[in-house]
């Protein structure tokens, strides 16, 4: 123990230093360049608790060394109360998210109040409907009921070029690599299905329990997934419009 004191000590000494008097008044014009920062209207998931490590780990996670977008919302006594963003790095159809809506969505935070500051998620290109009156090829790929079904265009070969381009690309990365972090509502991504399969999804639904409810834009049918199973859209996904075409009796 004694031989650890002293190499702490030796390392202190070898990183601190006397400042001389010159450099000290010359230092002295510069304003502190940290500054203490609160996430507005943000309380521990368990108030009894307060703030848990394991919600300190995903704001580090979360936040990382890059930078990130902050929006000052307000001043308490000793702080600046902000919002931060994560904001888009690599893909256009990336959305900048709020790290607060993140860790409220992970149920390791709540709000004190509903503010909000989410930004309208991209949204895939409505399907193309054919003609009236002419006659084609179709699959019925999904049923709600007689009236609300989904069917696809069999002459389409681009939702077969589709699914094997997508396996191709999203079981190549790993996974943290285009991870979601808080889905928002209407936002186009890509999610695992049970069949261990990626397919174009959109996010439709927040039951709890870091799990979304998707709709699978190219087969229509819904499930409620891990937000584990979800992914960025790549660029070249986003661009087709969604494969299947509702129809419903009226």
């Amino acid at each position: 123990e004694e031989g650890t004191a002293e190499s702490l000590l030796h390392n202190v000494n070898d990183n601190l230093r006397k400042v001389e008097e010159a450099v000290n008044v010359e230092l002295s014009c510069f304003a502190p360049q940290a500054v203490r920062c609160s996430l507005k209207d943000l309380v521990p998931y368990n108030l009894t608790e307060g703030w848990s490590e394991e919600a300190k780990a995903e704001f580090c996670s979360v936040v990382g060394s890059a930078a990130v977008e902050m929006r000052p919302l307000g001043q308490d006594r000793d702080s600046l109360l902000v919002d931060l963003r994560k904001a888009p790095m690599e893909q256009s159809t990336d959305v900048s998210f709020s790290v607060r809506e993140y860790l409220v969505f992970i149920e390791v935070a709540r709000f004190y109040s509903p503010v909000t500051l989410g930004r309208r998620p991209l949204m895939y290109y409505p399907p193309v409907y054919p003609e009236a009156s002419k006659e084609l090829n179709a699959v019925v790929c999904h049923i709600n009921n007689l009236s609300d079904f989904y069917i696809q265009l069999v002459d389409n070969m681009e939702s077969l070029l589709l699914s094997a381009k997508l396996q191709d690309c999203y079981n190549a990365l790993t996974e943290d690599k285009l991870r979601v972090y808080c889905p928002v509502i209407g936002q186009a991504c890509v999610a695992r299905f049970e069949d261990e399969l990626w397919y174009r999804a959109q996010v439709i639904g927040h039951p709890g329990g870091r799990k979304v409810e998707v709709r699978y834009v190219d087969f229509g049918n819904k499930q409620i997934v891990s937000v584990s199973d979800l992914r960025k859209i790549k660029d070249e996904f986003f661009a087709l419009p969604a494969m299947v075409r509702a129809h419903q009796n009226t």
